[in-house]
């Protein structure tokens, strides 16, 4: 049921900035930045249980923090920057948005920078 609310939601935005483009394109872009808020925030309660509910299993599992931590993270980073980067896409704004892309990119390594090098000293210690 919630994919055919953000489904019409969606259909009824761009339909919206199809209409106004030719009048005032600029509207059409803060149209979907409000889209893709309302979507985040509509979809926040559902991510929130899901994050519980692996949690739950981290805990039960004996899994170290560090790494869930930074997964979220992770997660949360690419999430971020992709709908940055798409944003700037509808504005017309590539180069805007592959600087947004590699930024991305680079600071999801240096976030998991710390997994990456217990890996390794795992890795190490095995040989």
């Amino acid at each position: 049921m919630e994919l055919i609310k953000i489904g019409v939601l969606g259909i009824t935005s761009a339909i919206l900035i199809l209409v106004i483009r030719n009048q005032r394109p600029e509207i059409g872009i803060q149209i979907s930045l409000v889209f893709g808020a309302m979507v985040m925030i509509f979809l926040a309660s559902r991510i929130k249980a899901v994050l519980d509910l692996i949690e739950i299993y981290v805990e039960r599992a004996n899994i170290g923090g560090i790494y869930i931590t930074t997964l979220f993270k992770v997660i949360g980073m690419a999430y971020i920057t992709e709908f940055a980067a798409e944003s700037c896409r509808d504005a017309s704004q590539n180069a805007i948005a592959s600087k947004i892309e590699l930024a991305g990119r680079i600071l999801i390594i240096i976030t998991a920078m710390p997994v990456i090098t217990s890996v390794m000293s795992i890795i190490i210690g095995l040989l």
